[in-house]
């Protein structure tokens, strides 16, 4: 069964055009502070991908598994749900990153609680930049959200796509919420290529995804796992699975939050 809450993305994605070039015109641009807290686990989003001539491996591959377990999937909770007015509007205040998880636990009740196999990202306070384009520096903050993300770890292994990526507001409220939590059943096993053949193919730019952009000089490999992708959860058309992949959670010098690269690990 596939659970899903009433959705308003169209209306935000018109009010958040007209903020965007709003802010690009005023000088008021949206920004994080530095105070996140959590793991390496990335949930999915979209990434930067690109030519892979000039990544630096900054970690030792793995020790590989010679089999994964194979799933299907029995169901996914789907969750798109907010309110764009408060998402969009400027607050009091904000959880901080050290605030915001045992307050995004107990909001979640709402949505069926949290679930034990998830695993806790980040928290970061989004805030809204009030730039003076003159002295290049940033003159006021005005808080917006707190974005709080988690990770769903099958066989003690991230499921990229399997997520839930949420945003606080005044009092630990939820007034943003998007959810992907699939239900699984194991069918068999599979054989899997080593860390090193994967890490060939990185090199050689056979990622599962679609390539698009550079990776930037320098972009460094700093953790390499076995996982697995999540496809079509929210394709309506099509049945939802999963692919055992690598992941190479990858940083560049101008952003310390790491990204995926995956390859596929059954071929």
């Amino acid at each position: 069964m596939i659970k899903i809450k009433p959705k308003w993305i169209i209306p935000v994605l018109l009010l958040a055009s007209a903020l965007l070039l709003g802010a690009v015109f005023t000088g008021l641009m949206p920004s994080s502070v530095n105070t996140k807290a959590g793991s390496h686990e990335n949930t999915g989003l979209p990434v930067m991908q690109g030519q892979f001539d000039s990544l630096v491996l900054d970690t030792v591959l793995p020790t590989s598994p010679e089999v994964m377990a194979v799933y299907k999937i029995r169901s996914i909770d789907l969750v798109q749900d907010g309110d764009e007015t408060k998402a969009f509007s400027i607050k009091k205040t904000i959880p901080s990153a050290a605030e915001a998880p045992a307050l995004a636990e107990k909001a979640l009740e709402k949505y069926g609680g949290l679930s034990e196999d998830a695993k806790f990202v980040d928290a970061v306070p989004r805030y809204l930049n009030k730039y003076n384009l003159t002295t290049d520096s940033v003159e006021e903050q005005y808080p917006m959200r707190t974005q709080v993300r988690y990770i769903q770890i099958l066989n003690e292994l991230p499921v990229i796509g399997a997520s839930i990526n949420l945003d606080l507001g005044e009092d630990g409220e939820i007034i943003n919420i998007i959810k992907a939590w699939p239900k699984y059943e194991q069918t068999g096993e599979v054989t899997v290529i080593s860390a090193e053949n994967a890490y060939e193919k990185l090199r050689n730019s056979e990622t599962i995804d679609r390539l698009q952009g550079s990776i930037p000089e320098g972009t460094k490999i700093t953790k390499i796992t076995p996982g697995y992708k999540l496809y079509n959860a929210w394709n309506q058309n099509s049945e939802p699975f999963l692919k055992p992949v690598w992941i190479f959670y990858a940083v560049t010098s101008f952003d310390p939050e790491p990204f995926p690269l995956m390859v596929d690990a059954t071929a």
